[in-house]
């Protein structure tokens, strides 16, 4: 198999930009020249997003083959704008790599970032081929569209709002901690829902395109970072608090297993660091229907898990004994030991 040494940075471009997915009309000038020049749709606003994964940290290449990379961080890039009510529009991908880099694997790193923005007729329109010595590092850019003034935001919740989540949150902080105490070779023994939301998130834009134009959503945040840290960050934007109702969340056996496994209790890990990619949405209470409408329309998970309150910044779950206790836990932080 070539190299990138083999083929030399211009022929692996070139490679890249022929196998870079569908063409958009909107795209007027795609790769090949110094920027790409694109048409957003009369009325709408643009969201961008941006994430970056970097080799031993955002993927361990002994759980996850080159496709799954590319299909994991656009599943990163696609959940943001899940949270924003936005449709994907267009996307630039950049690599640091190796020049010993396999350059198939790198066909196939960026085949799992088209399978992934497919669905939604997305397009790369450009990017960057970049070498190092360390670890490689892979990155996405994507651009989504949303009529002006309706995209969600983390701000709009109010007191009185119901708290919703889509899929069973914490599943892939689970995968991810059974994996490193097991390895590899004890695959088997971990269970597949909680491997599945490691490593093949499914973003929920579906859902949300479906849901926005009902009106029923005031704010969103996608949870990337764990439901206790995102939660918080849509609570500071508000101006809120939230009480969730332990006996609201739905049963889930695979999560309570590892919480068995691992020693620790379900809510240490439902609400601790975990890269999920689903969505905690302030729902008006009038707009419940519609939300479950839009759920079984596009078969994601959802449960009503609490309401926003008055309380700014106090942000409790109300046990089954009624008691309240302080919802703790730090989210992913890249800089924490």
């Amino acid at each position: 198999m070539p190299t990138l040494r083999d083929l030399g940075e211009f022929e692996a471009i070139r490679r890249l930009v022929r196998a870079r997915g569908p063409e958009d009309p909107d795209v007027l000038l795609g790769p090949g020249d110094d920027a790409a020049l694109l048409r957003p749709h009369p009325g709408e606003a643009l969201a961008v997003t941006v994430d970056a994964f970097v080799e031993g940290r955002h993927w361990l290449p002994a759980w996850l083959s080159p496709r799954g990379v590319g299909a994991r961080l656009a599943a990163a890039n696609l959940s943001d704008l899940a949270a924003m009510a936005a449709r994907p529009r267009w996307a630039l991908l950049s690599f640091g790599l190796r020049a010993d880099h396999d350059a198939d694997a790198l066909l196939e790193l960026q085949g799992g970032v088209v399978e992934a923005l497919a669905p939604f007729r997305a397009a790369i329109v450009g990017g960057n081929l970049a070498g190092v010595e360390g670890a490689e590092w892979v990155s996405l850019t994507l651009v989504g569209g949303v009529a002006e003034a309706r995209a969600w935001t983390r701000s709009g919740a109010r007191p009185g709002d119901l708290l919703a989540v889509t899929g069973r949150p914490g599943r892939a902080g689970a995968g991810l901690a059974l994996a490193r105490a097991l390895g590899p070779a004890r695959r088997a023994e971990i269970a597949s829902e909680l491997l599945d939301a490691w490593l093949q998130p499914v973003p929920r834009v579906a859902f949300a395109l479906a849901l926005a134009p009902a009106g029923a959503v005031t704010a969103a945040v996608d949870v990337s970072d764990g439901v206790a840290a995102d939660l918080e960050r849509l609570c500071e934007a508000s101006g809120t608090g939230a009480t969730l109702e332990a006996e609201a969340w739905p049963a889930d056996d695979a999560l309570e297993g590892a919480a068995q496994d691992l020693g620790v209790p379900v809510d240490a890990l439902r609400f601790a660091p975990s890269d999920d990619y689903e969505l905690l949405l302030a729902v008006d209470p009038a707009g419940r229907a519609a939300c479950e409408r839009a759920a079984r329309e596009t078969g994601a998970p959802l449960a009503f898990v609490g309401r926003f309150t008055d309380a700014p910044g106090v942000i409790v779950e109300r046990g089954p004994d009624g008691r309240e206790r302080a919802l703790a836990g730090a989210g992913w932080d890249h800089f924490a030991r």
